[in-house]
């Protein structure tokens, strides 16, 4: 029985792993240009996008765009979709939005040298992003560690 629980693990964590890793290849670039404007690690914008999203799959992500679970108007006119969430017209826009807000946050400035994605989701997380600020920095810090190349 151990045996066959250890197995579906490694399966599950397998095809996780082979999701999260074409995600990543996926938006590396766009990541990867925004924090050089933003300076926000490119780990860190990817890995949070993938948590909020579900790798992209959400319905959130699907029908609004929002790759960041960020709460606002779902222009349900265009979208056509009922959601507390934020429609934004492309996945790039999505991308942009989140750096858009975190350099709006207080801990902002004093960040821009950093380089450690850890200290990064815990100053987003205890900035107000997340409920459990603990849980969801290590569970986004896992995601970054999954997907180090």
């Amino acid at each position: 029985m151990r045996l066959i629980i250890t197995s579906l693990f490694a399966i599950i964590m397998m095809h996780v792993y082979g999701q999260s890793s074409v995600y990543f290849e996926k938006y590396q670039s766009l990541a990867d240009s925004l924090s050089g404007v933003y300076k926000i690690p490119s780990s860190v914008i990817l890995a949070v996008a993938y948590w909020e999203s579900g790798g992209g799959t959400s319905k959130v992500a699907l029908k609004l765009h929002n790759h960041f679970g960020i709460v606002g108007d779902c222009k349900y006119s265009i979208s056509k979709y009922k959601s507390s969430y934020r429609y934004y017209p492309t996945i790039k826009d999505s991308y942009i939005g989140f750096c858009k807000l975190i350099a709006s946050k207080k801990f902002y400035g004093s960040m821009l040298e950093s380089v450690d994605a850890l200290l990064w989701l815990k100053k987003i997380a205890s900035g107000g992003y997340a409920a459990d600020p603990i849980y969801w920095s290590n569970t986004v810090y896992n995601v970054i560690k999954n997907n180090s190349k």
